[in-house]
């Protein structure tokens, strides 16, 4: 019964999801509301996603899942897309980027990801104008902990697993592509 309790708490489970623990580290997620990513395949993320990876469609057994959410405040959402399968997952992880659309409707890439998670918190504390990002990391021998990623007036970091971890606090904001995965495996692409 130990070992189960100290599984559980390393995993990061707990009670009423007001306290989420990580190796120790106390994170308080009661003030994030959880949404699940958005269900009509985008073609035009699509081929901005293909372009970043040298995809090409029905040839690999790709996924993914989006959400648009306004990160630096200017009321027109940028695009989070997280994607799944052989070619962009790895023990830590998958990939994914964040996209903004321009006037002529493309898909520009601002940041991409590596050693990615869901659900991802988009805080609701900002840096230099962008929402923070929060990550949960584990895998590949490290121990889970949530990862504060800060804008840094160009792009988020590309590796969460090196950022800071984030302070023993309350954090709020809004958890996105907070799909069952297991229920659901994404848009193919």
């Amino acid at each position: 019964m130990k070992k189960m309790l100290t599984m559980l708490v390393i995993i990061g489970m707990s009670i009423g999801g007001k306290g989420v623990f990580a190796a120790g580290q106390q994170v308080d997620l009661s003030g994030v509301t959880y949404i699940k990513s958005e269900t009509t395949p985008d073609h035009k993320l699509e081929e901005a996603f293909s372009k970043e990876f040298n995809l090409k469609p029905g040839e690999s057994n790709i996924h993914y899942f989006y959400n648009h959410i306004d990160l630096n405040g200017d009321n027109v959402p940028e695009t989070f897309v997280y994607l799944t399968g052989r070619e962009v997952c790895g023990t830590g992880g998958c990939s994914a980027m964040i996209y903004r659309q321009s006037d002529a409707g493309k898909y520009q890439l601002v940041s991409r990801f590596s050693l990615v998670r869901t659900p991802v918190i988009i805080e609701d504390a900002t840096t230099k104008g962008w929402k923070n990002i929060i990550m949960y990391v584990s895998g590949g021998g490290m121990e889970g902990r949530y990862k504060i990623l800060p804008f840094n007036g160009k792009a988020y970091p590309s590796n969460p697993s090196v950022q800071p971890d984030v302070k023993d606090d309350k954090i709020t904001g809004v958890g996105i592509i907070n799909d069952d995965l297991s229920k659901n495996p994404g848009i193919p692409y």
